[in-house]
This record gives structure tokens, C-alpha cells and sequence, in this order.
């Protein structure tokens, strides 16, 4: 093999392997977590009090707007 063939086949498995790392990637948002101030779902309302701009554990600035928080955030 030619060091150009060996450059293209280096480039290539490069390649190929930054695409399946980022398949593999687990883009799920977090679920609800599993313990008391979770266990029982009541509104958005409830969950803006802690989650919202204010609150002790605020959403990020990237996080999607909305307002239906187990639509992504499933109980388990």
C-alpha cells in the first residue's frame, strides 16, 4: 500500500469511528429521579417551582421551551 492509500484508509477509520460514537450517543433526557420530592408528578407548575428560572435546581438556558415536562421526563 501507497502512504496515500494508507493516509485515505487512516481518514476513513477516523471517520467512521466518530459516527458511531456519536450514534451511540444517548441523546433520552433524564428521567424523573427516584426519590421523595419526585415520587408523585403533580403539574409544570410544581416542577417550574424548583425547575424554573428562580428555583433551586433551574433548567438549563438550551433546555426546550414547554411546559409538558413528562412528555420527555418520564417517571420510571
Amino acid at each position: 500500500m501507497t502512504r496515500t492509500q494508507w493516509t485515505l484508509l487512516s481518514a476513513l477509520a477516523a471517520l467512521a469511528i466518530i459516527v458511531i460514537l456519536l450514534a451511540l450517543r444517548n441523546r433520552q433526557p433524564p428521567m424523573l429521579p427516584a426519590d421523595a420530592e419526585h415520587a408523585r408528578w403533580e403539574s409544570a407548575e410544581a416542577c417550574l417551582a424548583c425547575h424554573g428560572p428562580g428555583g433551586a435546581s433551574p433548567q438549563s438556558k438550551g433546555h426546550p421551551l414547554g411546559q409538558e415536562c413528562l412528555r420527555c421526563h418520564g417517571s420510571r
